[in-house]
């Protein structure tokens, strides 16, 4: 019979996920506190095996039926009941800081979301979603930390959801191939583009003026979040103003290549990583 795994063993765990799988985690760096950083790792792991649940193709076929499960299992760990070592710890790190069970539970339906829902009419249709796979994670972190104050929490919204919103326009070229389009249809329909030259990467000054408003957008909306940074203070000031500069850049990025994003997907170099982490002590 398969035992529960210590707290300690748990958290040793998810730390282990956190910096080896093949997608960074920056949230869980040196810049953090020491203390927190095996709470985020247990946070990271709860999200991490869920959304690999919605996306890998090894689980094709029963993707609901893990979600579902993986749900259900936590809602056991929270009570003690047998559990993996990510949800042992990732429960233990909710009864620790009384994070609200809505959050984890709002991300888990995010995640079945993706296994329905490919495209969004508007705006306000793809923000929704963002405030259910981005903004609980920048809350749960916060908790973390020990910030409750909501007028901070709102702040983590827009910092969140523009996070996810440029990560959408960075990840063009792959979302598309998997055919999912996360530019709006009200977008597409007034820049006159057709959903099958998006998908057949037809790129043109129509898609060129479409990804430019939408990063435009995009900017405006995430800059509603940067006071954050005067809400905060230490470390995880630091990680959040890395995280800003980080999200800033490919927007910046986005724009060097001309919003080509079919064609290529913007990155940052390792200068550009070095000058974000020397702006933090000389800006």
């Amino acid at each position: 019979m398969q035992s529960v795994p210590s707290l300690e063993k748990a958290y040793q765990e998810c730390e282990k996920l956190a910096f080896s799988h093949y997608e960074n985690f920056p949230v869980a760096s040196w810049l953090l506190p020491k203390e927190t950083r095996p709470h985020i790792a247990a946070l990271y792991a709860f999200a991490r095996i869920a959304d690999d649940f919605a996306d890998e193709p090894r689980y094709e076929g029963k993707r609901r039926t893990l979600l579902d499960g993986w749900e259900r299992n936590l809602k056991a760990a929270l009570k003690g009941k047998k559990s993996g070592p990510a949800l042992v710890a990732f429960a233990g790190t909710i009864q620790k800081f009384d994070i609200p069970l809505s959050l984890p539970l709002a991300l888990l339906r995010a995640f079945r979301m993706d296994l329905v829902k490919h495209r969004w009419s508007s705006w306000n249709s793809l923000l929704d979603y963002c405030r259910h796979s981005a903004d609980p994670v920048g809350r749960m972190v916060l908790w973390i930390s020990g910030v409750r104050d909501p007028k901070t929490l709102r702040y983590s919204d827009f910092i969140c959801s523009g996070l996810q919103l440029i990560n959408f326009w960075q990840d063009s070229s792959i979302d598309l191939k998997k055919g999912r389009i996360y530019y709006p249809r009200q977008l597409l329909k007034k820049h006159g583009i057709r959903e099958k030259d998006l998908l057949n990467d037809h790129d043109s000054p129509q898609v060129r003026r479409m990804v430019r408003e939408a990063v435009d957008f995009t900017e405006s909306y995430f800059h509603r979040g940067f006071p954050i940074l005067g809400s905060v203070s230490g470390r995880l000031k630091w990680e959040l103003k890395a995280t800003v500069k980080g999200g800033q850049a490919i927007l910046d990025r986005i724009r060097a290549l001309d919003y080509n994003v079919l064609a290529h997907r913007p990155v940052l170099t390792g200068w550009d990583k070095l000058r974000i982490g020397a702006s933090l002590f000389f800006p």
